[in-house]
């Protein structure tokens, strides 16, 4: 769980009963903790706190807050070289709603050195600008009731590639729309769970694992957080996948082939991900294209070496780049890149030199350039 970050979504009927949103919340709020101590970052929203009829809160964000607010600063076991480990996603309109008896709270995680807020341009209240603005910035999701609203933010995490985790809760929404927001999702899931997220080899029953995820009035809430942190920790790494010279039959290609398998190779699991190379790893597509451009579509990152300047990189890189990927650009020194590719940040390396040497340059220019923004936003 070291590095991710864990977007927390969902809300609660007003009419729900209190005894079952004090248990949603204790839940959060253990979770969140659980998250924090593993090495975990979270993304959240911000706003106002609506109640429903017993009082409680019908979402859940202020809650995981405080969490944050009650961790050190900075939060100990987060990567060095990743961005803002708590990430809040808002509007201005939302930043105008902060309640009065939040105010505290909410300058106490302002203030801390963690903590990345972005908001919205001036005027730009849509949902579905700040989900998309969200997805960046989180690594796995956590349905918690909620509705439309929610199932729409799975369904743009799937579509990039990123696990959704849904928690079984009869808690509903806090707009009263949608098909059932969590519930709904973990039925879903149990019948296609590789849709929703992958397992590490020999770590059981993705779908045995996923239907023990149930929360109500009888939940073991440390138990259950527990469960959800553990499977967390269990996700398959993302995919990283590479875009290089592969024809075995060009000068470049010993030069390339020993970067990548002494060099990438190396960095690509420190980070966290997992290797993705045509010809190397195994496909889940017959036809090759499709191979190459469904997993590029929802690859975790893109690492592409432009040696050899080959067409079919540069094509996969502009794929890349307009898709909104993370994206790490190489090539030898000896290349001479085409405009406008040169004006891209590009990391020029070469075999010569200790090994050591080599790794620590690939592995700080990785962890510099792999939570740029976008192009184009």
């Amino acid at each position: 769980m070291r590095g991710l970050r864990i977007h927390i979504t969902g809300s609660a009927s007003t009419d729900r009963s209190g005894e079952l949103l004090r248990v949603a919340h204790a839940f959060v709020r253990s979770l969140t903790r659980v998250v924090i101590e593993r090495g975990g970052g979270l993304v959240l929203g911000v706003g106002g706190e609506p109640r429903g009829d017993s009082a409680y809160p019908c979402i859940f964000d202020w809650t995981a807050l405080e969490a944050v607010a009650m961790s050190p600063d900075p939060a100990p076991g987060w990567p060095a070289l990743r961005s803002a480990r708590f990430v809040v996603v808002a509007s201005q309109h939302s930043l105008q709603k902060v309640p009065e008896w939040r105010a505290d709270l909410w300058q106490a995680c302002r203030k801390r050195s963690d903590f990345d807020l972005e908001a919205t341009p001036a005027g730009w209240r849509m949902a579905g600008v700040i989900r998309e603005r969200q997805i960046l910035r989180g690594d796995v999701l956590l349905v918690l009731g909620g509705g439309a609203g929610a199932e729409h933010l799975a369904e743009l995490y799937l579509d990039a590639g990123k696990p959704v985790l849904p928690i079984h809760a009869e808690i509903g929404s806090s707009k009263k729309d949608g098909k059932g927001g969590s519930r709904y999702l973990h039925e879903r899931a149990q019948s296609s769970v590789d849709t929703f997220f992958k397992l590490r080899s020999s770590s059981g029953s993705a779908a045995g694992h996923l239907s023990g995820l149930r929360l109500t009035l009888e939940s073991d809430i440390e138990a259950l957080a527990k469960d959800v942190a553990d499977l967390i920790g269990n996700f398959r790494p993302p995919n990283a996948f590479y875009v290089r010279l592969l024809a075995t039959d060009q000068p470049e290609f010993s030069e390339v082939e020993h970067f990548f398998r002494n060099v990438v190779d190396i960095v690509v699991g420190e980070q966290g991900f997992t290797r993705y190379e045509m010809g190397l790893d195994r496909p889940e597509a017959a036809f090759m294209n499709v191979e190459i451009f469904r997993t590029l579509h929802r690859a975790g990152v893109v690492v592409v070496d432009l040696t050899g300047v080959r067409p079919n990189c540069m094509m996969e890189l502009g794929y890349a780049l307009a898709r909104r990927r993370r994206v790490i650009i190489s090539a030898n020194k000896s290349t001479r890149l085409p405009f406008d590719g040169d004006k891209l940040p590009t990391h020029m390396w070469d075999n010569v030199g200790p090994l050591d040497e080599r790794l620590k340059a690939y592995r700080d220019w990785f962890g510099r350039y792999i939570d740029l923004p976008p192009i184009v936003e």
